[in-house]
């Protein structure tokens, strides 16, 4: 079935190329921007005093410096053509994943392609549905690496890129085919696309064997937009696909097979009885399969839940414009997948992030940075974090914000430490953003972990009591855009 709509997409995108063969350039745009950041982190392994320096020590700082020149072009019958560079590195690291200049972004843009509202987008290209809570960032799970030991941003960034602040990659595009139709008569606007997440090449072998597997993500999506509220629902599917048929896995290397389906709705409203109040939620479900025979033998099933519900307001003919806002996010545990202590079964019902943006401002900047886009920091526990949060702005140039995460483990597992504790954590984060120009911006973040009975055991069980501690960092940033 996904090879089909792969096919038939890309026969509708050879015809439509076909007919804008001949476009002349009639607009071209040169710009980027530049972003300087200063990271000071402390304890961001929970651990105090570490006696093993140089290997280890408590604290660290360093710069890095993100650059990206894009160029787009118009052209004559609604064709257009995007090409964005992209440099990631931290200063003065050298070598050859530091200073190369890398392919961002780079597709072809085909509006009105056959019939009037239909628009094709083929390339290198960043895909974001809704708030970005399913599909956004394809380096969702980036995160910090550790300094002390030269281990930089753990998974590392795509394409491979040596900066240690992985949870500050501008990285988040895809390799896809998209096509965008909005009705004409109603406000709604029907999305599908097939993404490209790893490429396998099928090779001659001597012996019939697997040689490995491609990985795809297929997405459909509908955006109904009203005066006041926008609704949307889709599905979201990440599969493998072996590239050798009819064949055993290679020596040595064990059966895999999986499917994350997601299913998924969201509603945002800014209610117009009440000005300045806002709402806006969203659930998805996760179902599938699992194969991790190499390792238990069982095909489990998945059967996942993950949400947020929130509301905001901005208080009305007010200086200092104050806001507040409120968010609930919740992934859902599984309290029997081979954990120590536990048995395994046929369902997996810990959610499995699939590629989400905005982590950072969903559970804080330290515990994205930490524990990355997974919910459960690699346990089977889950998440749920309460945010609040509220901003000022004293003057046009300067924003003051404040938020704080309270985190628990979606699922607690008796006599099981340390998931017998399900308190992860609180952190705050205080942000502070001033408009130099109209081209530049400046900012800090102060953020703050304060470790809960989860961490603290976590720790405690493998250093020794009273070596558990809270986390800190501060984020210094200039940026330009031209």
């Amino acid at each position: 079935m996904s090879k089909k709509i792969l096919m038939i997409l890309t026969a509708v995108l050879l015809v439509g190329m076909a007919t804008s063969g001949f476009a002349a350039v009639q607009n071209v745009k040169v710009g980027g921007d530049i972003t300087i950041r200063g990271i000071y982190r402390s304890d961001f392994d929970f651990t105090k005093d570490n006696t093993a320096w140089p290997v280890n020590k408590d604290t660290c700082g360093w710069l890095m410096t993100t650059t990206r020149i894009y160029i787009t072009s118009e052209l004559t019958d609604g064709v257009a053509a995007v090409i964005r560079f992209i440099n990631e590195r931290d200063w003065n690291v050298e070598g050859v994943t530091t200073t190369n200049i890398d392919l961002d972004l780079a597709y072809i843009k085909l509006s009105d392609m056959l019939v009037p509202g239909l628009t094709a987008t083929l390339g290198r290209q960043e895909i974001l549905l809704g708030e970005g809570f399913i599909v956004g960032n394809r380096n969702a799970a980036s995160r910090a690496g550790n300094p002390t030991t030269l281990v930089f941003a753990d998974p590392p960034v795509i394409p491979l890129g040596n900066i240690m602040a992985g949870d500050y990659t501008a990285r988040k595009s895809f390799d896809a085919i998209r096509l965008d139709y909005e009705v004409a008569t109603v406000p709604l606007t029907l999305t599908g696309f097939v993404a490209k997440i790893a490429e396998t090449y099928a090779l001659a072998l001597a012996a019939p064997v697997d040689v490995g597997v491609d990985i795809d993500l297929y997405g459909i999506n509908a955006n109904y937009q009203l005066a006041t509220a926008e609704i949307e629902g889709y599905f979201v599917d990440l599969k493998d696909s072996h590239a050798t048929k009819n064949a055993a896995p290679a020596p040595g290397a064990a059966s895999r097979n999986f499917d994350y389906q997601t299913w998924g709705a969201r509603l945002a409203h800014n209610v117009a009885a009440v000005p300045g109040f806002s709402y806006r939620g969203e659930i998805a479900f996760q179902q599938g399969v699992n194969n991790v025979g190499g390792v238990s033998g069982i095909d489990e099933k998945n059967e996942a839940l993950a949400g947020y519900i929130g509301g905001a307001y901005a208080f009305q003919d007010i200086s200092w414009e104050p806001k507040i806002g409120m968010t609930y996010n919740y992934f859902s545990g599984d309290d029997k997948t081979g954990a120590p202590g536990l048995a395994w079964d046929d369902k997996n019902n810990t959610w499995t992030p699939i590629f989400p943006d905005g982590s950072a401002d969903r559970i804080g900047a330290i515990g994205y940075a930490v524990f990355g886009a997974a919910p459960g920091i690699g346990n089977p526990g889950g998440l749920q974090v309460i945010k609040v949060n509220g901003s000022i702005q004293p003057t046009e140039k300067l924003n003051l914000s404040l938020a704080w995460f309270n985190s628990n483990l979606a699922t607690k597992v008796s006599g099981v430490a340390p998931m017998d504790k399900k308190d992860l954590g609180n952190e705050i984060d205080l942000g502070i953003t001033y408009t130099y120009s109209e081209d530049v911006t400046m900012g800090l973040l102060l953020g703050y972990y304060v470790r809960g009975d989860f961490l603290k055991n976590l720790v405690e069980v493998a250093s020794g009591p009273g070596t558990s501690t809270d986390a800190m960092e501060v984020v210094g940033s200039v940026a330009v855009s031209f």
